[in-house]
């Protein structure tokens, strides 16, 4: 497992669902640390791993790595 802040994960990761435990907050900079235990294109399967882990892995956290895709009103919007 690799140890990273969440916005640092995100950039890594672009456009992967990212199950993060063993989360920690950084009180001076607000930041949230963790180690990676996840990373896949499919949303229902990091939530799914994310509940069989229960509580065993600490704290965890699981987001979408950073997606710069254009949207408006919740619909993606595709350029040809």
């Amino acid at each position: 497992m690799e140890r990273l802040w969440s916005g640092e994960a995100s950039m890594k990761y672009p456009k992967q669902w990212i199950v993060m435990v063993n989360i920690e907050d950084e009180p001076n900079t607000n930041k949230v640390i963790g180690d990676i235990f996840l990373v896949t294109p499919d949303k229902d399967e990091a939530f799914t791993r994310s509940k069989l882990l229960g509580y065993s892995m600490g704290r965890k956290y699981v987001f979408e790595g950073f997606n710069d895709t254009p949207q408006i009103g919740g619909l993606e919007l595709w350029c040809q």
